[in-house]
């Protein structure tokens, strides 16, 4: 044994750990002292999408499959089941597809729900989306309502806190049809944010 070591005169352990704090009792190979981190690109997010939920209550694992291209699949193609498919759910993309989106009321629903961040892939995980930005207060799937009903009326921005675009959207009757449209499919994409920058929240 080998007394007088790093511990000031205490036992120096086999293989070298070093001394006390100050001195590092880093773990073999070097990963917390300063060392290598370890493999697989460092300390960032777990495998499989994990993340911090943006209405609390811990990590929150997401999706691969993304909710803006599932809602426009959905949108413009959701007749034929194309969202289902994406989501890796084929029975009820073919039960879509055959029915004509469920003669159109299925389709409407899919798109809601995908807009409102309701749905989930084919293994049960939420979609993901865009990095939350801020505070989320005001909820994404009344935003959505609001701007696919009452969208030229500019009930969606006016929802959202911004009373200068909502009157404009009033008096130009969603600036003509366009710009109720762009909105439409912008919230359902999850790339709106209100007044203030914050994004919208998911109703989970």
């Amino acid at each position: 044994m080998s007394y007088g070591g790093n511990f000031g005169g205490g036992y120096n352990p086999p293989g070298g750990y070093g001394g006390p704090p100050g001195g590092g009792y880093g773990p073999p190979g070097g990963g917390w002292g300063g060392g290598a981190p370890p493999p697989g690109g460092g300390w960032g997010a777990p495998p499989g999408g994990a993340m911090m939920s943006p209405m609390g209550g811990g990590i929150q694992n997401y999706s691969p499959k993304d909710q803006g291209t599932a809602f426009l699949l959905a949108a413009f193609l959701g007749g034929y089941g194309a969202d289902r498919f994406y989501l890796g759910q084929t029975g009820l993309g073919i039960a879509k597809l055959l029915t004509c989106g469920g003669l159109g009321f299925w389709a409407i629903y899919d798109a809601i729900m995908i807009a409102s961040g309701k749905m989930t892939d084919a293994n049960g995980l939420v979609l993901a989306r865009e990095p939350t930005v801020g505070t989320p207060h005001k909820s994404q799937g009344t935003a959505f309502l609001l701007s696919y009903f009452l969208g030229c009326f500019g009930a969606d921005r006016f929802y959202l806190g911004q009373t200068g675009l909502g009157l404009a959207k009033l008096f130009t009757c969603g600036g003509f049809m366009i710009w109720w449209i762009i909105d439409y499919i912008m919230i359902g994409m999850g790339k709106v944010k209100d007044a203030d920058g914050n994004s919208l929240r998911y109703d989970m």
